[in-house]
């Protein structure tokens, strides 16, 4: 069995086909649990112990959800650990690393789902796949600083930022001991694991953990102001019977678990997937992070940015989206705009521009547009001031009938995990191409390794600039570079992001 020795332990992990060492739930920072829960990561003490390694450790507390495999794992507040798949490590030193935050809305997922699995990744790349977890809803965003006796948890309301981040810390000292290269890591997620790379770009505190980016279809704007988070934690206050802080962190996570999967989820049936977003603080991370992404935060880091091209097409596995879109939009957009956002403005503009679409189709284009890829837009717009963006529209259609190009569909392809057990058929259908996933794959290698997605079996990939906005549009039979697909789009829709998330 292979063993790694890190400053935190000695890992065993296993050997799996072809020659790629895995090494799974894999401790990073203390259990955040007892005097813990709710507390900033604690760093591992320095051990020279064996770890077994050969088995996903355990996922964070969370509702359980079939579509999230991980939530019908065995779920604990012990949840800190991460997974690292290398192949044939033997005498390297420079291997490019990839560590990739998963989704779900910061309310649940985790890293054993086998749709993100690494092993194929780093089998066919040669690259170092890391995939992290850290605490969700509650457990890690709750705004506890708001409440009464909340001065205790100042770090409630970013927890799980700082387990990222915490993550990053453990592998920029350990990942030289599997044959990595701590100077070339490319952070990467997708969903609200997108929007926390953009997110950690800004942060303080992960400033030199990482040097290039890929934020798959996860916009900047993925987070709660103080005002808008306190009367969350408020209403799980009042709900658990609580007088203030420190009675709430008392409560046992079993009832914590129960409420919060049960009432607290009952009374936010449109706005639950986004409610549990970090807080912008101002001292974990800033309190306007896409000012601070136009003003330079991100200037030392390469950045890939993308989105599907029917993003919101994924919430039909929960919603039916011809009755109930505007009512969840409606609801997620608080969040998305800091609580300001002039819906009725917007929509009817959107209206105008396109009068002649079907109501039902022109809404769902409409939050597409708002919801991701306009944000999308302004982030390359804003980045490229300072360092190359590569810039990508996603738009393979699904065999499912209704999921077209949704959310989270590109994730099968980029780590080759299409036909594995377990993997949503749901989203891609019988049969996903095998050709789409090589070329996504050597794309984000390519990335990885150079900070070029470019490749040889591709057509060649400009970057972004404000004059040409270039956007490598990826469907199945064919790639290709285009200009200026969606200034229409961002000229209508922009002033909002402006107007709403930026310094007034």
């Amino acid at each position: 069995m292979p063993k790694v020795t890190t400053k935190t332990g000695v890992l065993v992990g296993k050997v799996l086909d072809g020659d790629v060492d895995a090494y799974l739930g894999v401790p990073f920072a203390k259990p955040p649990v007892g005097s813990l829960r709710w507390k900033a990561p604690q760093p591992l003490d320095p051990s020279d112990r064996e770890i077994d390694c050969t088995e996903f450790g355990k996922a964070p507390m969370q509702k359980v959800d079939p579509v999230m495999i991980d939530s019908c794992r065995e779920l604990s507040e012990d949840c800190l650990n991460l997974n690292v798949w290398v192949r044939n490590p033997e005498g390297r030193t420079d291997l490019p690393v990839m560590v990739f935050i998963h989704g779900g809305s910061y309310m649940e997922g985790g890293i054993a789902d086998p749709e993100i699995n690494g092993a194929q990744f780093a089998r066919r790349t040669g690259v170092i796949l890391v995939n992290l977890n850290y605490r969700l809803n509650a457990f890690g965003f709750l705004n506890l600083g708001s409440l009464p006796g909340g001065e205790e948890f100042p770090d409630a309301s970013t927890c799980g930022i700082q387990d990222q981040i915490a993550a990053l810390k453990w592998v920029h000292e350990n990942i030289a001991a599997f044959g990595g290269d701590p100077g070339n890591v490319t952070l990467f997620g997708e969903s609200c694991g997108g929007g926390s790379v953009m997110l950690l770009c800004v942060a303080q505190g992960a400033k030199g953990l990482f040097n290039k980016a890929i934020c798959e279809s996860g916009p900047i704007q993925l987070y709660n102001t103080p005002e808008t988070s306190a009367p969350y934690a408020k209403e799980v206050m009042e709900l658990l019977d609580c007088r203030n802080a420190q009675e709430l962190a008392a409560v046992p996570v079993g009832i914590v678990q129960e409420v919060l999967c049960d009432k607290f989820f009952h009374n936010h049936e449109h706005d639950v997937s986004l409610l549990y977003a970090p807080t912008c603080d101002g001292r974990v991370l800033p309190k306007k992070p896409l000012q601070a992404l136009k003003d330079g935060a991100a200037k030392d880091i390469e950045l890939m940015i993308g989105t599907n091209n029917d993003e919101f097409a994924y919430w039909g596995l929960y919603w039916d989206l011809a009755t109930q879109m505007p009512d969840f939009w409606h609801h997620q957009a608080v969040i998305h705009f800091d609580g300001k956002l002039d819906n009725k403005k917007y929509e009817t503009a959107w209206t105008n521009a396109y009068p002649d679409q079907d109501p039902g189709e022109r809404y769902l284009e409409y939050t597409n547009q708002i919801g991701f890829r306009v944000g999308s837009d302004l982030i390359a717009q804003y980045q490229s001031a300072y360092n190359k963006v590569y810039h990508y529209l996603f738009a393979y259609e699904s065999k499912v009938p209704g999921m077209h190009s949704c959310h989270a569909l590109e994730l099968p392809f980029v780590f080759d995990n299409r036909d594995v057990p377990g993997v949503n058929k749901g989203l891609t259908g019988e049969v996903p191409p095998q050709r789409l996933a090589d070329s996504m794959q050597d794309a984000w290698a390519s990335f990885a390794r150079t900070g070029d997605p470019s490749t040889p079996s591709n057509p060649h990939w400009d970057p972004y600039d404000t004059n040409h906005r270039n956007t490598m549009v990826m469907d199945e039979n064919s790639w290709s570079c285009e200009q200026n697909i969606n200034d229409k789009n961002d000229g209508l829709l922009r002033s909002a992001f402006e107007e709403c998330l930026l310094e007034d």
